[in-house]
């Protein structure tokens, strides 16, 4: 009786146990197929063994589920190219996409979706921007898709991010259809237009823009400054100056006032060949600018000014600025900007005044405004100062770690052009104490600096110094070496350093090495070695160039091998296809007095001038001058000079091209000239007498006593530093 009570006691449990187990799977069903007519998707990946045939992960055609809620900072995520095109990929956290754009997907709105509010339509749009930076134009097109079949009224706005998006990825034949659409919806408006326009001229289509602004206007809707933007952005890609002032005037007339954006492209436009109308336009539209000046804006002028070279507009416009009292707050590496253009300009003034206005406004320098600043001091001749500087930052705690190894590099660059050793040894002892790290353009620019002052016994030690540091020398530090040791007289040693270059694969003797070694031989006059080092200069495969040739034309001239330079010329345009230049044509007239042979050195002149591609200078014509005059024919020197002006009344040949502009004579061999002739008979007071009046009437010129030839305005046609030709 008890075995029986307990079997129907177990049954009983049983069959509950089933039965609640039954209900808990028939609800679950049940939520499962809500989920899935609502949602669209499944749930749970093991639910196709349920429902094979009627519930799908996703839809081929439809490519849309849901995952979770998306929120605000949902980041977006690319669709991986390895991905199948029938497989779900994921795009956000918030949405996966297999195959977008189906015309199927676009009938079935209300199935897929429920409506979208404004916020989520909002949140789609930036979903779609940020598909359109990653260039994924399917994903962004899905989302597009998936938002317009919600239902939802849908503004212009997400029109507008799906045509960028187009745009954006390089689909042109995407975004005009999309364009077309959105005006045959009537959602168009300057937004979209814009983008068009952007994109047309991407892609070249200027006729087409140009359509489309007109459309743009045929429907009532006004050209906005991006519109204006786009255009010149174009225009001044174009080099097209008129067309960017046409439109400038456009804008005028519509209304429509420049803003920063537009004064920046307008910057662009100028170069070194524009006009002072065209300047001063592009610095009276910044000035109209209603938004205050910022350092964007302010760049573009600096980069302007210093691409058309006009320093002293940039000094105008900050002038302007600073009185009006809107100047925008500049970076340390503006000022740097600034402070290295006036330093290459030459205009040391503002370069300091630069640098106390930085300081007055609490702007801290770095590293490279230092070195900017550093650098236009050195290249302006101000060493100590520069020097002083370098002390005043170390000695601050806020600006000391701004102090690097190419801040005193330059500072020792700065003493070693002046000749100023013991500076440099200083400045370098103090780099040490301070444990700034030298590396081999600092010892390079202290060999420098030892091979011009001749005091290479201190190279020596530099040399320890660096292996001390595990600095390895280049080919520059061996080079140097070997020009100091040259240059103080002890060639041999310096043949030594080239013995021990050659025996190092990582550093073999180049052109500059081996023209050191030449030089030294000529100045030594050392012929045999130095066409010895020219046969293995060759050997090495080392081409020499024409100041190898001029060093040896010297030195064969010196030598009084005269027909050996004129050979070597010869050979060095077989062997080589050198085309001797001005240098080399000045070396051997040079050779040719050297040796009393006047005549050859005319027909060399006469030779050079033949050569259309090669032409004379001042020195040239100053070094024949002055060889007629120390071979007692002042007379010759006087056709010189007439044939240097091209004056008439000479016997020597006239240059191939007729347009070659006349060069003048240097100016000491032309007071060397006068002299002589004022000092001679008859025959020199006339033929002096007769060259001033040719060259008052022809060149505008007049012989004075010690100053050359001078104009009007100061001497003109002699030296360097502004003094070239400048005749009528």
């Amino acid at each position: 009786m008890a075995l029986v009570e307990t079997g129907s006691l177990v049954l009983s449990m049983t069959a509950e146990t089933l039965s609640l187990a039954w209900m808990e799977l028939s609800m679950f069903a049940v939520a499962a197929i809500v989920y899935l007519f609502c949602i669209g998707g499944a749930p749970v990946p093991f639910l196709e063994a349920f429902f094979p045939k009627k519930v799908k992960v996703m839809d081929e055609a439809k490519a849309f589920k849901p995952r979770k809620q998306a929120t605000a900072r949902s980041a977006p995520r690319s669709v991986p190219r390895s991905a199948a095109p029938d497989e779900p990929q994921p795009v956000s956290k918030s949405w996966q996409f297999a195959k977008p754009c189906d015309d199927a997907y676009k009938a079935r709105p209300s199935a897929l979706c429920a409506s979208f509010t404004k916020d989520e339509v909002q949140r789609q749009a930036a979903v779609i921007k940020a598909h359109a930076r990653e260039h994924n134009l399917l994903s962004a097109c899905a989302v597009f898709n998936q938002v317009r079949s919600s239902g939802a009224t849908l503004a212009p706005m997400i029109y507008n991010c799906y045509l960028d998006a187009c745009v954006e990825c390089g689909d042109l034949t995407a975004a005009k259809a999309h364009f077309q659409e959105m005006k045959e919806q009537n959602v168009v408006d300057v937004v979209g237009y814009n983008t068009m326009l952007k994109a047309y001229l991407a892609k070249g289509c200027r006729q087409e823009a140009s359509d489309l602004v007109k459309e743009m206007a045929s429907r009532g809707l006004q050209a906005n400054k991006v519109t204006y933007n786009e255009l010149l952005h174009a225009k001044v890609l174009a080099r097209d100056r008129l067309g960017i002032w046409s439109l400038v005037d456009d804008m005028g007339e519509a209304g429509v006032r420049a803003n920063s954006v537009t004064c920046s492209i307008l910057l662009k436009s100028l170069t070194g060949n524009s006009s002072p109308t065209d300047v001063e336009r592009v610095l009276r539209l910044i000035d109209e600018v209603e938004e205050t000046i910022d350092e964007v804006l302010f760049s573009s002028v600096i980069e302007a000014c210093i691409r058309i070279r006009q320093l002293d507009v940039l000094s105008n416009v900050m002038r302007r600025y600073r009185k009006k009292g809107g100047f925008v707050n500049l970076t340390a590496p503006t000022y740097g900007t600034m402070i290295k253009a006036y330093g290459q300009a030459g205009d040391i003034a503002c370069v300091r005044e630069l640098w106390s206005e930085m300081q007055e406004r609490g702007v801290r320098p770095t590293s490279i405004t230092l070195g900017c600043m550093t650098e236009a001091l050195v290249t302006n001749q101000q060493p100590d100062e520069a020097w002083d500087l370098l002390r005043t930052q170390l000695g601050n705690d806020d600006s000391k770690g701004s102090v690097n190894t190419v801040i005193y590099s330059t500072v020792l660059k700065g003493f070693a052009v002046a000749r100023r050793t013991d500076k440099v040894f200083q400045v370098y002892r103090d780099m040490c104490s301070k444990n700034i790290p030298c590396n081999t353009i600092t010892y390079n620019t202290m060999l420098d600096a030892c091979a011009k002052c001749c005091t290479m016994d201190r190279a020596s030690g530099l040399l320890e110094d660096m292996a001390k540091a595990d600095v390895e020398p280049d080919i520059i530090t061996y080079s140097t070496i070997v020009k100091g040791y040259c240059l103080s007289g002890d060639l041999d040693k310096a043949i030594s350093v080239l013995e021990d270059m050659k025996g190092d694969d990582k550093l073999a003797p180049d052109e500059i090495t081996y023209n050191s070694i030449l030089d030294g031989c000529a100045k030594q006059h050392r012929v045999d070695e130095a066409l010895r080092l020219l046969e293995e200069m060759k050997s090495t495969g080392i081409a020499p160039s024409n100041y190898t040739l001029s060093i040896l034309v010297k030195l064969l001239g010196h030598a009084r091998r005269l027909s050996q330079c004129f050979k070597l010329v010869e050979d060095f345009k077989k062997e080589h296809g050198l085309r001797p230049n001005v240098q080399v044509y000045t070396c051997l007239v040079q050779a040719c007095l050297t040796n009393r042979r006047l005549e050859k050195a005319l027909s060399v002149h006469d030779t050079m001038v033949a050569d259309g591609g090669c032409s004379t200078d001042e020195k040239f014509y100053g070094v024949l001058a002055r060889g007629c005059i120390q071979l007692q024919q002042p007379l010759k020197a006087v056709e010189v000079v007439r044939a240097a002006y091209r004056l008439p009344g000479h016997s020597l040949a006239s240059p191939a091209r007729k347009d070659a502009r006349p060069v003048g004579v240097d100016a000491r061999a032309l007071d060397d000239v006068v002299a002589r002739l004022r000092a001679g008979g008859k025959d020199e007071q006339d033929a002096i007498a007769s060259l001033s009046a040719d060259l008052l009437e022809h060149r505008g010129l007049q012989l004075g006593s010690g100053r050359g030839a001078s104009g009007k305005g100061g001497s003109k046609g002699f030296g360097k530093g502004g003094r070239s030709f400048k005749g009528k």
